[in-house]
């Protein structure tokens, strides 16, 4: 198993993850002694640190005062600024993100887990169902593939001229991102994938009350949810999909990655 593979001189102290062994008796602790720490992916929300334990809540700062040199960390998502300070102290930041290899990988849990997401709660079948995705990045081209696998009906709505060529190639509708407002009333399943803001009041005016929304990027999301929480639109928000879903296919690429970025052992 990863956890236990890597606890021995890798940091958990249950980031969210409720590892066996032994807890740590604080955060300083368990920060400086540690060799190689694992921290969530994405790293944190907003100043804070995407854990769920009340018990364990801290900041980035709080890690970044603890670190020392030769320290390897490995998170999702890092704060490129947070990163620099880490490693003016002599640490070094491992993204998960960057590595194309781990976002590919990463891409088939979370268009699953997205599409069980959608089979739970949205009321219609997925055949034939006219679906708006908002993004044309590494997780949303794995999304449309299988979403027309199950016979949707995928538009594209995308910034990069390069983009949308491509999903055109691929034979998906396409429209440019700025043009969304003109359409995405058409469109009863709304699914975003851009993590910036990129549907706001303007565009939240147009969607059919009856839509439903799936938001899939991390925090602070694509859809801003308070306005269309006023608005009485459904917004789904899906955290964590592949840890969610597929929690083992999930950990054995990051163990991968993790034992080979540490010279073959934790």
């Amino acid at each position: 198993m990863l956890l236990n593979e890597l606890r021995k001189k890798a940091s958990c102290i249950r980031f969210g993850v409720g590892a066996e062994g032994d807890k740590a008796a604080s955060l300083e602790l368990a920060v400086s002694l540690a060799e190689n720490l694992l921290l969530p992916i994405p790293m944190c929300k907003g100043n804070r640190l995407n854990i769920q334990q009340q018990e364990m809540e801290a900041t980035k700062e709080d890690i970044l005062k603890y670190l020392r040199k030769g320290q390897r960390i490995f998170a999702g998502c890092i704060d490129k600024a947070w990163a620099q300070k880490a490693r003016e102290k002599g640490a070094v930041c491992y993204d998960y993100m960057e590595e194309k290899a781990i976002a590919i990988y990463n891409s088939i849990a979370t268009a699953e887990g997205t599409i069980a997401e959608i089979l739970q709660t949205y009321p219609q079948n997925l055949h034939g169902t006219k679906t708006l995705v908002l993004g044309f990045g590494t997780c949303a081209k794995t999304l449309a593939v299988k979403l027309r696998a199950l016979s949707a009906e995928v538009c594209i709505a995308a910034r990069s001229e390069n983009a949308l060529m491509e999903a055109y190639a691929n034979g998906y509708r396409m429209i440019k991102l700025e043009k969304v407002s003109e359409v995405i009333k058409d469109y009863p399943l709304i699914i975003n994938t851009i993590p910036a803001r990129v549907i706001d009041q303007k565009e939240l005016a147009y969607v059919d009350k009856e839509a439903r929304v799936y938001e899939i990027a991390s925090f602070p999301y694509g859809v801003d949810v308070n306005e269309a929480e006023k608005l009485g639109i459904t917004v789904r928000i899906c955290p964590a999909l592949p840890a969610k879903y597929a929690p083992v296919s999930s950990a054995e690429i990051l163990k991968q990655y993790i034992l080979e970025k540490s010279g073959g052992s934790a």
